[in-house]
């Protein structure tokens, strides 16, 4: 029986971030902390679990007038 292997490669990158947060897991004292970079790994594995831009129409642009309205306001009380 032959296995095709390349279905189990995981990109490098995931690789290293994964064990990147779960190092970070494993050194953070507070429970909380340990389950948030345990969370931050999961979703490095599971990116269909993440939203994107296409998940919410017109956010993209939304938050980039805010920020530009905000940027203006700090600009004219500082000028």
């Amino acid at each position: 029986m032959t296995v095709d292997l390349s279905r189990l490669d995981v990109p490098l990158p995931v690789v290293e971030a994964d064990a990147c947060f779960l190092a970070a897991a494993a050194r953070a004292t507070d429970p909380k902390d340990q389950l948030v970079y345990q969370l931050d790994a999961w979703l490095v594995r599971h990116p269909e679990a993440c939203a994107t831009d296409a998940d919410y129409p017109g956010w993209a642009e939304y938050i980039a007038a805010r920020e530009a309205d905000n940027r203006r306001a700090r600009e004219a009380s500082h000028g």
